[in-house]
């Protein structure tokens, strides 16, 4: 039974990975809830990773599909974003806790992340 739960996560499709671009380092997002084709879940993890900016600098996220609508919020306040294609951008003007919201044709997913603005 172990083994089959086993084999069963490793071919079971999840939703797909998307990360910050800094400008130097790519920073994993941590996915928090999703619905991808007809498969769902919300493992709820805290994200493992901190994204460090430069005050002004362009943000971007890179995702691995095409949006078609997306919402971030910042610090708990909704921060608008440009997006192009299968990538978001926004100037880093705010720090803290980041939440975003990301729908496709395919579902949706609900990605996390922790920024940090330097001077």
């Amino acid at each position: 039974m172990v083994g089959l739960l086993a084999a069963l996560l490793i071919v079971a499709p999840g939703p797909p990975r998307a990360y910050l671009d800094t400008g130097s380092k790519h920073v994993p997002l941590t996915v928090v809830s999703w619905c991808w084709d007809t498969k769902c879940g919300a493992p709820f993890i805290a994200s493992q990773h901190t994204a460090v900016i430069a005050r002004g600098a362009l943000a971007r996220v890179q995702f691995a599909f095409a949006p078609t609508s997306v919402h971030v919020a910042i610090g708990g306040v909704r921060t608008p974003v440009a997006l192009s294609g299968s990538e978001i951008s926004w100037r880093a003007t705010r720090g803290g806790g980041t939440t975003i919201q990301v729908a496709a044709k395919r579902g949706w997913v609900t990605y996390v992340t922790r920024i940090r603005l330097r001077s």
